[in-house]
């Protein structure tokens, strides 16, 4: 699975003894067969990373208390019954606690549906 390639990524930048990582610094993915792996870094508290909407993307996971299967998506909108899976990966920690998630989607529509901002980048 594409998630395995994911855990070989360093998630916590070098620095110096007296620079403290960031509490959350998730590195977050997506695959899709066609498309291949797209992967971006966020870190919060404050909002960074690769991430082109971070702040959107922290807020949204905050607001799920850091549980992805709780993430409060997009407004209710029409998706097509097109099956074309995606599945997206987060990695790394939220405030100190470690982060492990993988989930399938039927297709891209579905998963910003359920996901929100956090895995559209």
């Amino acid at each position: 699975m594409f998630a395995s390639s994911l855990l070989a990524a360093p998630l916590i930048g070098t620095g110096t003894a007296s620079a403290a990582p960031p509490e959350t610094d998730l590195v977050l993915a997506v695959y899709q067969e066609e498309s291949g792996v797209e992967s971006t870094r966020l870190t919060c508290d404050p909002a960074a990373g690769e991430h082109v909407r971070a702040q959107v993307a922290c807020n949204e996971i905050e607001a799920a208390d850091g549980d992805f299967t709780q993430l409060s998506g997009t407004d209710p909108q029409l998706c097509t019954f097109d099956y074309r899976p995606v599945t997206v990966a987060a990695f790394g920690s939220w405030r100190g606690t470690p982060v492990q998630y993988v989930e399938e989607f039927p297709n891209r529509c579905v998963m910003k549906q359920k996901t929100g901002t956090v895995f559209s980048f």
